[in-house]
């Protein structure tokens, strides 16, 4: 019996009519958004003209009252958008309606073509294809067979013990079901009931006893509601132009209670599966890296296009239809091979087996069918149990090695033991070139489609022979019935190549940025935004490429134009780069936004990876890095005098064993501990070998240029993962802006234009030594608390930067205000020199207060202390927060 989750789903139903009647009284949040700008625009008016306490009172509800309208319809769009990257950047409505439309426009299906190739234009008909077509996909009579897979055992890399087993099966608390809850994405797809985890999360003190009891019931009694099993496919194209139902991959999407229970059995079986799996795998492994395959791939496949060497053959296996196919009782038998305990076996069994399905189409659900095969792609729990069934597809394949004596291992392959290379669903397998090991993995291949469901995709599959193989080539790919695949080939999403990484093999990286690029030209992007987007594509696609690959200097060089253009000229076409592109791509803690440079990214980001077979294999081959390696010394916290690798000679107990004793420096000393100011502090009794040593010490901080000013600028105006301040904020505290000192020309007015004064216009006095400047600080002082130094330009940048610093609320408060002022400091100077219009300092100065007021209001805080001084100061009121 399921009684307790089907109380918790009755009640989650009931909710719905309130829900919707509740979206009938907010009515149309962008319409929202009109009103309340049309209320406060008319209650300014209203204070302007009779300066009445009442009205002011008005002015700040309605203030409130658009802020508030503000975020919600912002929320609402940024869900519809799927625009994740974009968290704080923009608020600008127009790049979410035109991803939103664009979204729609892209994902409707007009018309489909049959498997007899004629075409449906009619939406029942459309409609009709695609249930029917993934009703014979994944529904139908499950076929129950009593697999036995007992003859793999032996070659299992590791079978659960009783301690194992039982820290699988033990109890769940309420504690782990809240965290299960907590750790899902509040963006993530809602399933058929419609609720997302924001619901569960936010009404946790409410719901978490029934929810909780729910969820134990299932661990308890074994048993799922299928209400709460029941599963929505998303289409999403899988190629450009999608013509047939093939072309498009079901994504499911489940509700959030399904998902916490799968996730509280996904977080017990990864404390096994390092145990379990082969380390040919990679895939959702903890500590294994995917690139690791492709390194190892790559270091194999090299030397393919040489004669000289052994014939090798390498094959590319595509699997149809991977998720979709694979057997439940393929699955199920596999568990029992690994000794996974019956309880377990059986709560894996319920998620898997009573699954029901329904398709998305077109902004409609239709269809309603039961499933008989196959894990869902969305169910947080299938990676996990895919990599089980490939362990198995390795097993299959390394029993029919050991038997069938005929079989020849690839060349460097045998030492190892590697037959093949596994990340989910994209598998290499390796042999030597000739026709027996063919046959035998050809037939491996059938045994383990025979027994898990799992059939090879022959059309996209391709053989890879060393040019070395002459004789047998037409054989083995006659054996194989697979295509002839040529070098370079596409694994993982980079190249696999015979030789060097040439800018050829680069080019598809290239194009994937242009496409990126001249998609999100169409967005009307601030700064902040096109900040963000661009962190967003190094982080997914050079990144990613630099791991594995240390990529041609043109290469870099092209990606970091592109970005630098796109950067500073977005989707206009016109501005130009105020600021040294270098600047922007420094790490945060050299004074950058984070863009970090591509040059810096590449082997080296393995020093941080745990267990990773790619850093073993680095260290063997250390004493063939150590004399290419260059080091900095810093502040000297980081190395240790005597046994680390800093001085150009190596270690210095390596060069003189009895340098402690005779220095008074002991063994484990810190290098900081001989320096002083900057230069280098060592004891005056030294003999004249340590003198040596000595005489060829390094600059401390060799060709370093001074960043503390540079450090402090960049820490003012960025905090988090967004900037807060326009495009003309960092020039600003760079001094990089087209101030008159710089642009000077003859019979030109070099004058301050908000003074009025002589003095020559420069960032020195514009910011903020202009009396103009000086009472807009008067200003946010008074009303803002605003703290501000007066000791000149530099020295105060220095102060704010060190005053300021971190995440408190009040601090970036104080960051946000600075770059409010500046930014319309100097729009106030443009419209002053270009159009002859001014306003006055007391109007800026509420211009900047009222930026980030409104800007705190927007942003969701979590109640606290903080925001309780920051509302206070602000002159917000809490009970709308």
């Amino acid at each position: 019996m399921v009684l307790k989750c089907l109380v918790c789903v009755n009640k989650l139903k009931s909710l719905k009519p309130i829900f919707r009647a509740q979206r009938k009284v907010k009515g149309d949040l962008s319409k929202n958004v009109q009103q309340a700008k049309v209320f406060l625009d008319k209650a300014q008016v209203l204070f302007d003209v009779y300066k009445e306490g009442l009205l002011l009172q008005l002015v700040k509800m309605c203030q409130v009252l658009y802020c508030v309208s503000v975020k919600q319809e912002r929320s609402m769009l940024q869900q519809r958008a799927k625009l994740n990257w974009l968290k704080d950047g923009d608020q600008c409505t127009k790049v979410f309606f035109r991803k939103i439309n664009t979204r729609r426009a892209r994902q409707h299906i007009h018309q489909i073509m049959d498997s007899t190739g004629e075409l449906k234009s009619e939406p029942s008909q459309v409609v009709s294809e695609f249930v029917s077509y993934y009703q014979t996909l994944l529904g139908g009579v499950r076929n129950n067979r009593a697999l036995d897979l007992s003859f793999l055992q032996p070659g299992l890399k590791h079978i659960l013990t009783m301690e194992e087993a039982n820290g699988l099966v033990s109890a769940v608390s309420l504690d782990e079901i809240k965290e299960a809850f907590f750790d899902i994405s509040e963006d993530s797809a809602p399933g058929p009931d419609g609720y997302t985890s924001a619901f569960f999360k936010a009404a946790w003190p409410i719901i978490g006893r029934d929810v909780g009891a729910a969820v134990m019931e299932f661990f308890q009694s074994g048993r799922i509601l299928k209400q709460v099993n029941a599963t929505l496919l998303v289409l999403i194209p899988k190629v450009p132009l999608p013509a047939r139902v093939s072309d498009f991959r079901p994504i499911a999407c489940c509700n959030v209670i399904y998902k916490a229970i799968t996730k509280l059995l996904v977080r017990r079986m990864q404390q096994v599966l390092p145990l379990l799996i082969d380390c040919s795998q990679n895939a959702f492994i903890p500590g294994r890296s995917i690139a690791d395959n492709v390194m190892l791939a790559q270091e194999l496949l090299s030397g393919y296009n040489l004669k000289r060497l052994p014939p090798r053959c390498t094959i590319k296996v595509d699997i149809q239809k991977a998720y979709d196919s694979v057997s439940w009782d393929f699955v199920l038998e596999g568990l029992r091979i690994f000794n996974f305990p019956s309880s377990f076996i059986g709560w894996i069994e319920q998620c898997i087996t009573t699954v029901t399905y329904s398709v998305s189409l077109n902004g409609s659900i239709h269809g309603f069918f039961q499933g008989a095969r196959g894990i869902r792609q969305g169910d947080p729990m299938s990676p996990y149990l895919f990599v089980i069934v490939m362990e198995y597809g390795t097993f299959c394949l390394s029993c029919a090695f050991r038997i069938l004596t005929d079989f020849l291992y690839h060349w460097k392959c045998r030492e190892l033991g590697i037959l093949n290379l596994c990340f989910a669903d994209d598998v290499l397998i390796f042999c030597s070139a000739d026709t027996q090991s063919a046959s035998i993995i050809k037939q491996s291949l059938a045994e383990f489609a025979i027994l898990s469901g799992l059939q090879v995709n022959p059309h996209k599959s391709q053989v890879i022979l060393s040019k070395s193989v002459q004789s047998e080539r037409q054989a083995i790919l006659d054996i194989m019935g697979y295509q002839a695949g040529m070098l370079p080939i596409k694994y993982l999403g980079v190249p696999l190549v015979a030789s060097r990484l040439s800018i050829e093999d680069c080019k598809p990286l290239l194009h994937k940025i242009d496409k990126r690029l001249a998609g999100w030209g169409q967005l009307t992007l601030s700064f902040a935004g096109r900040t963000q987007l661009i962190k967003s594509v190094l982080s997914s696609l050079h990144m990613y490429w630099a791991s594995v690959f240390i990529l041609p200097k043109s290469i870099t060089n092209a990606i970091e134009s592109r970005l630098r253009t796109f950067l500073w000229q977005g989707a206009t076409g016109k501005g130009v780069a105020k600021v040294a592109w270098r600047k922007y791509a420094n790490q945060r803690r050299k004074g950058g936004l984070g863009l970090e440079g591509l040059r810096n990214q590449s082997i080296w980001t393995y020093h941080s990876s745990n267990s990773s077979w790619c850093w073993k294999k680095l260290i063997k081959l250390s004493s063939l890095m150590r004399p290419g390696l260059d080091y900095q010394v810093g502040d000297g916290q980081q190395f240790m005098v005597w046994t680390d690798i800093w001085h150009p000679q190596g270690p210095l107990l390596r060069s003189f064993p009895r340098g402690p004793s005779i220095t008074g420096l002991p063994a484990d000393s810190l290098l900081r501990t001989v320096m002083l100011h900057g230069t280098w502090n060592w004891p005056s009794e030294c003999d004249f070998d340590i003198q040596d040593i000595i005489s060829s010490l390094p600059i401390i901080h060799p060709n370093q240029p001074d960043t503390k000013m540079e450090n402090s600028d960049w820490k003012l105006h960025y905090s988090g993962s967004v900037c807060y301040a326009p495009a003309s904020v960092p020039p600003a505290l760079l001094e990089r802006l087209t101030t008159m000192d710089r642009i000077w020309m003859e019979q030109q007015d070099t004058g301050c234009v908000l003074c009025g004064g002589l003095l020559l216009e420069s960032h020195e006095h514009l910011f903020f030594h202009c009396p103009y400047a000086e009472h807009c600080i008067n200003i946010l002082k008074s009303v803002a608390r605003f703290q501000w130094p007066g000791l000149g330009w530099k020295r105060d940048i220095i102060w704010a930067s060190k005053r300021w610093r971190g995440k408190h609320l009040l601090n970036a408060a104080a960051r946000t205000l600075l770059a409010s002022l500046v930014y319309n400091l100097w729009m106030e100077r443009n419209r002053r020199r270009f159009t002859s219009t001014a306003a006055s300092a007391d109007l800026i100065a509420m211009r900047a207060i009222e930026d980030v007021r409104y800007r705190i209001i927007s942003e969701s805080i979590r109640p606290s202390l903080q925001r309780f001084n920051l509302y206070r100061i602000w002159k917000i009121p809490w009970d709308r927060a």
